[in-house]
């Protein structure tokens, strides 16, 4: 496991998070717009109305395709991940775990681990050359 291994998959974690806001907006966007053609007093519908929602359900679509893919990598990812940490020692495990797995910041894990920042990142170090 290298670090680039583990920042990939830190980007992969917020991609997949930006992939699901997308999808969550435009699912609320085809709600309103469904609202409205039910809604229509005079219904009539215009034809662009309805092709705005067809474009909108095709990249709800395709965009839930690409989460799928994108999931299916982290889950791939998450598991050798935790299969290398397992054989790291406890506070070794506690640091790449909450770097990498957890997104936290380097002053949280410094203070949640009672080290400087400089100390943080001489364990940081240390466990990245025992996951090598």
């Amino acid at each position: 496991m290298t670090k680039q291994e583990l920042k990939d998959y830190y980007w992969l974690k917020l991609n997949i998070k930006k992939l699901e806001q997308r999808i969550e907006e435009l699912e609320t966007i085809a709600m309103k717009q469904t609202s409205r053609l039910k809604n229509d007093a005079d219904a009539r519908v215009s034809h662009g109305a309805h092709d705005r929602m067809g474009d909108i359900v095709a990249e709800i679509e395709d965009l839930k395709d690409g989460l799928q893919e994108q999931l299916k990598k982290f889950y791939e990812t998450m598991t050798r991940i935790e299969q290398a940490i397992e054989y790291l020692p406890a506070r070794e495990q506690y640091l790449i775990r909450a770097k990498y797995i957890e997104m936290r910041t380097w002053e949280q894990i410094a203070v949640d681990m009672g080290y400087s920042w400089q100390h943080v990142h001489k364990i940081h170090s240390e466990a990245l050359k025992l996951l090598a």
